[in-house]
């Protein structure tokens, strides 16, 4: 007689090869494009024209996150750090609401999974979302609704070598830089990925494909959006690991508003970045912060389902 717990075990490796599989290039184009971006893109001016809460400095934040290609986890230190050297609560938070993803690791494992459109929407979106929450705190925050103070224990972010040390290397040398920053990068974060396909392999394995049609579906009976605001807060993973996670919930039939909502709201209650926040930019801040990104992301969901029926 066949042992059950050996027959669920060979289930659950040939689900995590098959991902393996299908995935490992996306990784690896991934992370070389983030080594290479690391190496030549000055993360210095990140920290600059972040003092205002002006649309142009929130949109500037915006566009800094999608420079960085940072997992959400990577995000936090440097938010605070733009924080404590000046940058407002909102230009910071914007920073750290837009950079997971638009991270070229999140990125391509999208594309895999959800093709150009997709995609396309779900990084669109992200940046809205970002922008918007960064404008509604800029508004509260020069209105004084948030009490006075600064992170004064987080190290000042620091790289390797300033700009014009770089300057003065060859191209062959920062080319083997840009490799090691891809390989720290990787060793950084492949717990968090590997957690991810640990998470989408069991999905694939042994949860019905018609369950997730039904419950997460077009078709469900009960808005599936809704649905996925407690499965995001209950699984804790870094962005790289909700991508791949999310990806396969799309994969077995999952809409893409739920995808939004499960790779959205998933990092904003991860209790990691939400003590950061709630420690060093102030409870009110916290509180407005999570509501406001996590209402704005539920009713771009919600577009998304009603006009695009996807």
């Amino acid at each position: 007689m066949t042992n059950p717990f050996f027959n669920f075990a060979i289930a659950y490796a040939n689900a995590l090869k098959s991902l393996f599989a299908e995935l490992w290039a996306y990784f690896l184009i991934g992370f070389l494009i983030a080594g290479l971006i690391a190496e030549f893109v000055p993360r210095q001016s990140l920290l600059r024209y972040l003092g205002k809460n002006s649309l142009g400095t929130l949109l500037r934040a915006t566009l800094s996150g999608t420079v960085a290609s940072l997992c959400s986890c990577g995000a936090i230190p440097i938010a605070v750090t733009l924080r404590k050297q000046g940058a407002t609560r909102a230009a910071a938070l914007t920073f750290l609401l837009a950079a997971p993803w638009a991270g070229l690791v999140q990125l391509t494992v999208f594309y895999k999974f959800l093709g150009l459109t997709g995609t396309t929407i779900i990084f669109l979106g992200a940046l809205t979302v970002a922008f918007l929450t960064g404008v509604l705190i800029g508004c509260l925050e020069d209105r004084a609704w948030f009490p006075e103070s600064l992170p004064t224990d987080q190290e000042v972010f620091k790289t390797e070598l300033n700009d014009e040390q770089k300057a003065q290397l060859s191209l062959s040398q920062r080319i083997l830089r840009a490799l090691k920053q891809a390989g720290q990068a990787f060793g950084e974060l492949w717990k968090y990925l590997g957690f991810g396909l640990l998470l989408a392999a069991g999905l694939k394995a042994f949860i019905p494909t018609p369950w997730i049609i039904r419950y997460l579906g077009v078709h469900a009976s009960f808005n599936p959006v809704f649905l996925a605001v407690p499965v995001a807060a209950m699984v804790e993973l870094c962005s790289e690991g909700f991508s791949v996670f999310a990806g396969q919930l799309y994969q077995m039939g999952a809409t893409l508003a739920v995808v939004f909502v499960i790779v959205l709201v998933g990092v904003t209650t991860d209790f990691t970045e939400l003590f950061v926040i709630w420690t060093k930019f102030g409870k009110r801040c916290a509180i407005v912060y999570l509501l406001t990104a996590t209402g704005l992301t539920l009713g771009f969901a919600l577009l998304i389902q009603k006009f695009l029926a996807l």
